[in-house]
């Protein structure tokens, strides 16, 4: 399933997933997950903490009232797909 490096915009709905393949070669690259996505809810703010290898960053989400964190791999292989109200099909 393909799946986005993408920048969550505050509001909208989202689901995460590492990729786990790529294809096409920068700038087009294509990325792909064999993994679950799982539901993060929405988007409320992106947080970092230090710089450059001792950064951490992280998102907050809220989820049913609850604070949801995904926070980024060091290999940068943190993906998102927006949702658009297809939560709960199973082809997203």
């Amino acid at each position: 399933m393909e799946v986005f490096r993408l920048t969550p915009e505050v509001g909208k709905k989202y689901f995460t997933a590492q990729y786990t393949s790529t294809q096409g070669k920068w700038p087009d690259i294509r990325y792909f997950t064999t993994q679950e996505l799982r539901y993060v809810g929405e988007f409320r703010q992106h947080v970092s903490n230090g710089y450059r290898d001792n950064a951490h960053h992280y998102d907050i989400f809220y989820l049913d009232g609850k604070e949801v964190i995904v926070e980024y791999t060091y290999e940068g292989t943190t993906c998102f797909k927006e949702d658009r109200g297809y939560k709960d099909k199973i082809d997203v």
